[in-house]
C-alpha cells in the first residue's frame, strides 16, 4: 500500500518537532491534575461528613469533556488552515500540482497529517475520561459516543481549515475565517440541540442527525477544496 507522501513529510516534520510531544504533555497532564484535585477533593470531604458524593465524578466527567472539545475546536485551524495557504505562500503549490499527485492527494494527505495530531490527543486522553467508568455514572456506550464525537469534530474542523486554506492565499485570513466559521457552526449545534423539542426533533434522533450532518458536510468541503487547487486545464480535460 502506497503512503501518501504528504502525508508522509507531515508526519516526519512532526516526528523532528518538540511542538506534538510537549503539546500531548500539557494537555494530559493538565486533565490529570485536574482528574487527582477532584478525586483529592472528594475524599477529603468524605472524611469530615463520611458521605461520598458521586455527583463530584460525574462533574470530572464534564469538566474534562468540555476543555477536549474546546482544545480541538482552538487547535484544528492552526493547523489546517495553513496547509494549502501556506503552500501558496512558499510558491510551492504550483510545484505539487505539476507532480503526479493527483490533487485528492493533496487534500488527503493535508487531512491525514492534522488528524495524526488531533487524534493522538484524543486517544491519549481517553483512559483519563475512562476514570469517571470506576464509580459509575458513565457508561462504556456514553464514553464510546463522546470519544466518536471528537473524531468527528477534528474530522470536521479539518475540512473546514482545509477549506478556507484552499481559497486563501495568506495564512492569517485562513485561520481567522476558519475560527469563524467553527464558531458558528458549533453555536448553530448547540441551539437545534437545545431547541430540538421546539424543532420537533426526537431525542434518539439528535445525535445520529449530528453525526450525519457533520460527516456529510466534511466530505463535501474536502470536495470544494480539491476541485479549486485542480488546475483549470486539467479539470476541463476530466470534464470534456
Amino acid at each position: 500500500m502506497r503512503l501518501n507522501p504528504i502525508f508522509r513529510k507531515d508526519e516526519i516534520t512532526s516526528a523532528r518537532s518538540f511542538t506534538l510531544p510537549a503539546l500531548v504533555t500539557l494537555v494530559n497532564g493538565s486533565l490529570s491534575m485536574l482528574v487527582l484535585f477532584n478525586l483529592f477533593f472528594v475524599s477529603r470531604s468524605a472524611r469530615v461528613t463520611g458521605e461520598i458524593s458521586y455527583v463530584n465524578f460525574l462533574r470530572i466527567y464534564y469538566i474534562a469533556a468540555v476543555a477536549e472539545v474546546l482544545l480541538i475546536l482552538l487547535i484544528t485551524p492552526a493547523l489546517t488552515a495553513t496547509s494549502i495557504s501556506g503552500e501558496r505562500e512558499r510558491k510551492t503549490l504550483g510545484l505539487l500540482l505539476t507532480t503526479q499527485l493527483d490533487p485528492w492527494d493533496i487534500v488527503a494527505g493535508k487531512l491525514m497529517g492534522a488528524l495524526g495530531s488531533l487524534l493522538l490527543l484524543v486517544f491519549t486522553s481517553a483512559p483519563i475520561l475512562a476514570t469517571v467508568y470506576i464509580y459509575g455514572g458513565i457508561t462504556w456506550y456514553q464514553l464510546t459516543v463522546f470519544i466518536f464525537f471528537l473524531v468527528t469534530s477534528a474530522v470536521f474542523c479539518s475540512s473546514i481549515g482545509i477549506m478556507v486554506s484552499s481559497f486563501s492565499y495568506t495564512t492569517a485570513a485562513a485561520t481567522a475565517v476558519a475560527y469563524v466559521i467553527i464558531f458558528v457552526s458549533y453555536t448553530v449545534m448547540f441551539m437545534v440541540v437545545i431547541f430540538r423539542a421546539q424543532l420537533g426533533i426526537p431525542d434518539d434522533r439528535i445525535i445520529p442527525g449530528i453525526f450525519v450532518a457533520f460527516w456529510g458536510l466534511s466530505f463535501f468541503l474536502l470536495y470544494i477544496s480539491k476541485r479549486h487547487i485542480t488546475p483549470h486545464r486539467r479539470r476541463k480535460l476530466r470534464e470534456g
